[in-house]
């Protein structure tokens, strides 16, 4: 350990000055290039923050550590202060006399603004964010059990339930009134995520389904009608419409004959002339027919089924394959053929633009994993890399992630979609997920929008969850913060896929640090308890995440049969972390040593 003569001390406090010297600097000169308003304490502290990731340098930090002092990395809500008042013990005559914020007044802001932006209060030391469902709507008593076991806020994801987002609200309102909620300050938040510009999988082709009739099982009894039929017979079995107007010159006894799609020759017997448009039949023997099967009425009378089902076809995957994507807004997805791979079309082929051979794609939140081999003006051929199974199923409506390809910059976040939907929700909603925001502007946009149509205050949530929102946080928040209510989401789920999972927990540890420089609020989501929500036990890992996630002011979980038992958990884990037992002892060692 280095002694700390008088040459050392002089020369950290030299260095010490240089550092402060250094971030004011870098704060005069981004307020000018930047136009960033210094007086506002929040905005200063985050300036000085990044300056300070600057200009520290590890030597310094390890120093002051060594010989007592705090880590310059523990300066985050107050750096300026704390630097002065490290400055200030070692060498008093410092007459740097200016006044930043402080370690009570940055508390006080981030719990201000958290209570003001989540609904926490004092009572409650953080807040419950639950991702609702279509499905809770057939349970309307889990909205109750939801709200009494401790959610404080609860999540639509408009992506996937608009077409129920009002129900889900209804359902939230009127469970707090049966439980006597309604009248008490402790009323449920509602958070909607608007969709974005999430670039998705479109539809499928469909395929006529074949209509198996199985006369050893099944009653043999059934009717043939003309398409345009109005009868209502009793259904025994099965009902086939053919394409002709009316059963013209067909007798009772008549045989019907047709070969099913095995090449069996199979014939139907008239039982009895319904209407002109209905006979009823008896087929000989089982049969299978498709919209190939030709039904002869008559030597010189052909007829083919119009009312068979439809459904949407599977494409199936495996390492090694080729899928291709179109880039056409209105593409059907189909399987493999004979002379072309699987291929499919997405709800936002313009974003495509910048795509190169090399670039990364993730499809079923990662699931699955491909690289660009191919690209034309038409389409891109990407190669499967990696699945989950040995076989994996790409599915309609699921996301595509292209984290190399610079997509977000071809469209823009607010999308019109995202416009005409918060006219719609403004009476109902407290807080707005912007999803995959990466530029300041999406900020500017959505409140301009809120201001001109409503004078209710409403939150806006930044959800990070690209790498160029990850690059462009700093920005993001110094907009947030010209807000009235702001926070910040760690939208785990896309942008572990966006930077890459090695990536995240590094990544989400500096989100907290940046937000903490900033006086803002975080919502800690995606696959908090996961396991527990679904199985009903915990997995070892996810407690120290969920454990982790208590540094956040707002924990999210998804649904799940016991999600709320794993409300009720994190609640015992914060009581827990909180034990004034514990901080008695010593908050850092949460449990006893014998002997000592």
């Amino acid at each position: 350990m280095v002694n700390f003569t008088d040459s050392n001390k002089r020369e950290t406090i030299h260095q010490l000055i240089q550092l402060r010297n250094d971030i004011n600097k870098f704060l005069s000169n981004v307020s000018k290039t930047q136009h960033i308003d210094m007086a506002d304490a929040s905005k200063q502290n985050l300036c000085a923050f990044l300056a300070l990731q600057k200009f520290s340098n590890s030597k310094l930090n390890s120093f002051l550590v060594e010989e007592g002092f705090s880590s310059i990395k523990m300066m985050s809500p107050h750096v300026l202060f704390s630097l002065n008042k490290i400055i200030g013990h070692l060498f008093p005559d410092d007459q740097h006399n200016k006044n930043y914020i402080d370690l009570e007044s940055a508390r006080y802001l981030k719990n201000q603004r958290s209570q003001e932006l989540l609904g926490k209060s004092k009572e409650d030391p953080f807040s419950i964010m639950v991702t609702l469902d279509r499905s809770m709507l057939e349970k309307p008593e889990i909205f109750k059990e939801l709200i009494r076991s401790g959610m404080t806020i609860a999540r639509i994801n408009l992506a996937r339930d608009y077409s129920v987002w009002k129900s889900l609200v209804e359902s939230i309102r009127t469970a707090e009134k049966e439980i006597g909620l309604e009248k008490q300050n402790g009323k449920c938040m509602i958070y909607m995520d608007l969709p974005g510009p999430k670039i998705r999988v479109n539809e499928f082709r469909k395929t006529i389904v074949p209509l198996k009739i199985n006369t050893e099982k099944t009653s043999p009894i059934g009717y043939l009608m003309s398409q345009n039929s109005k009868d209502n017979p009793i259904i025994n079995n099965f009902v086939l419409k053919l394409n002709i107007d009316e059963f013209t010159g067909v007798a009772a006894g008549q045989i019907i004959h047709f070969i099913d799609t095995k090449g069996r020759k199979r014939y139907f017997t008239v039982l009895e002339i319904v209407s002109p448009t209905c006979l009823k039949v008896e087929l000989n023997k089982p049969a299978i027919l498709n919209e190939e099967t030709t039904v002869q009425l008559s030597h010189d009378k052909e007829c083919k089924l119009t009312n068979l089902l439809k459904r949407q076809i599977t494409i199936k995957v495996k390492k090694g394959d080729i899928l291709r994507i179109y880039k056409n807004h209105n593409y059907l997805g189909k399987p493999k053929g004979n002379e072309e791979p699987a291929s499919i079309g997405v709800t936002l082929p313009e974003a495509l633009r910048n795509v190169r051979p090399k670039d990364k794609v993730f499809f079923e939140d990662g699931n699955i994993c491909a690289v660009v081999v191919e690209v034309n003006e038409k389409y891109l051929d990407v190669k499967i890399t990696l699945t989950r199974k040995k076989v994996e199923y790409i599915k309609p409506h699921k996301g595509v992630n292209f984290p190399d390809s610079l997509v977000y910059l071809n469209v823009p976040t607010i999308t019109e979609t995202d416009i005409k939907t918060v006219s719609k929700i403004i009476p109902f909603v407290d807080l707005i997920g912007v999803s995959f925001i990466h530029h300041p502007n999406d900020i500017r946009i959505l409140k301009g929008y809120l201001d001109q149509h409503t004078e209710k205050k409403i939150g806006l949530i930044a959800k990070i969850e690209t790498k160029y929102a990850l690059f462009s946080l700093s920005k993001i928040i110094l907009e947030g913060l010209n807000l009235d209510l702001f926070g910040v989401m760690i939208a785990r789920g896309d942008l572990a896929i966006e930077i890459g999972y090695e990536q995240m927990a590094k990544a989400q540890e500096g989100i907290l640090e940046i937000c903490r420089a900033a006086h803002i609020p975080v919502i800690w989501a995606t696959n908090i308890l996961n396991h527990l929500n679904k199985k009903g036990i915990p997995l070892r890992a996810e407690l120290t995440d969920a454990f982790m996630g208590l540094r956040a002011d707002c924990i999210m979980m998804n649904k799940g049969p016991y999600i709320s038992n794993s409300i009720k958990f994190l609640q015992h884990l914060d009581q827990i972390n909180k034990d004034p037992l514990l901080e008695f002892r010593n908050s850092v060692v949460p449990f006893a040593q014998y002997g000592f």
